[in-house]
């Protein structure tokens, strides 16, 4: 197994439409936390990694002690990594922190940018500004780090297309090599479901990604899965660990990793987590269910799910294990094209609906 996502729980503020496992940062709390975090990160890594993602929560919240503390634990397992991911907010990711990633050879920024429109980073509780990007944008090709993405909301509460539109017209004239596109979902404990945000309009999602998705390739980026673009074949190679469903580490208080036998989702507390390590939940996953998993991912990638993979792993063909969905959908919403079961370029816009044919 080479590949490990790393959860950090901390921010300095709750977003509106996060339901992520998270802690407003402390450095007293966050210390105790590095401590346990080592402990395990030394038990479950055997060897080098070949991709690595620092994710959260806001990595970059971290003072610039503890980042290097935290990035500390993982120079043993990085002197062959392909890929070294952090995430950062773009308030918190200043020229010091970025010196600290780079020492320790993280060569991939995920910046949650969301929107540009302050109206509506504002209803998200969001706390930068196109300043702080653009910002944050200079300080890292300064530092040597080009290959840089960001995350944009569509289906926002009160955000009209235009405003979506001027938001990708905003990425797609910065050095971004990589966008990463999500509708809203209301999650029921995050702060839009308690204050009872409904979910946008259907039509108007629709119009915004098949939007985005014209304007995007007419600006040189590459849709290679259902939510990422990328320029430059830039792609994320630890994404496409899950959507080739291999397995990977999850390290952290409410990372999750993935084995052959199914999955597990470390403890969500973190006072348990300090006390006790991660107190994974094992997900047990028959072959029917992995089946299934194989295929929902892997209709994620532009290029599909390869048939021959599928067969030498579960030592049956697509069509028998779904034979039903199969014959409904083949030639229509899915085709077959070089080895691999593709999801055509409308059936994208109904993958969710698709899938629910194959459970």
């Amino acid at each position: 197994m080479t590949s490990a996502y790393v959860h950090i729980p901390f921010c300095a503020s709750i977003c509106a439409y996060c339901d992520f496992t998270r802690w407003l940062y402390q450095p007293a709390l966050c210390a105790r936390w590095l401590q346990q975090l080592a402990a395990e990160t030394s038990a479950k890594l055997q060897g080098p990694l070949k991709t690595l993602y620092i994710g959260g929560g806001t990595p970059s919240v971290l003072e610039c002690g503890q980042l290097d503390a935290l990035l500390s634990i993982f120079d043993p397992y990085a002197g062959e990594i392909q890929e070294y991911t952090m995430e950062a907010n773009p308030e918190s990711l200043d020229a010091g922190k970025i010196a600290i990633a780079k020492k320790h050879g993280v060569n991939r920024i995920s910046l949650g940018v969301q929107s540009f429109d302050p109206a509506l980073l504002r209803r998200m509780n969001r706390r930068h500004d196109v300043s702080d990007v653009r910002r944050c944008l200079h300080d890292l090709l300064e530092a040597g780090i080009t290959n840089v993405s960001a995350d944009l909301i569509y289906g926002l509460p009160e955000q009209s297309m235009a405003q979506w539109q001027e938001d990708l017209r905003l990425a797609a004239q910065l050095p971004f090599s990589h966008l990463s596109l999500y509708s809203l979902t209301i999650e029921e404990h995050s702060l839009f479901g308690v204050q009872g945000v409904k979910q946008a309009d259907d039509e108007l999602e629709y119009a915004m990604y098949a939007y985005a998705i014209d304007f995007l390739k007419e600006h040189g980026y590459i849709q290679y899965e259902i939510a990422n673009f990328a320029r430059d074949g830039l792609r994320s190679m630890h994404n496409q660990v899950y959507w080739r469903y291999e397995d990977f580490h999850g390290i952290g208080c409410g990372a999750s990793g993935k084995e052959a036998w199914g999955r597990y989702d470390n403890t969500r507390s973190l006072q348990e987590y300090i006390a006790c390590g991660p107190c994974p939940q094992r997900i047990e996953l028959d072959d029917r269910e992995q089946m299934f998993e194989t295929l929902m991912m892997g209709l994620r990638l532009r290029e599909g799910m390869s048939l021959r993979h599928f067969e030498e792993r579960f030592h049956m063909r697509a069509e028998e294990a779904f034979p039903a969905a199969m014959a409904s959908h083949l030639g229509k919403d899915l085709f077959e094209e070089e080895g691999c079961l593709r999801v055509s370029e409308e059936g994208k816009f109904i993958l969710n609906d698709i899938l629910i044919d194959f459970l």
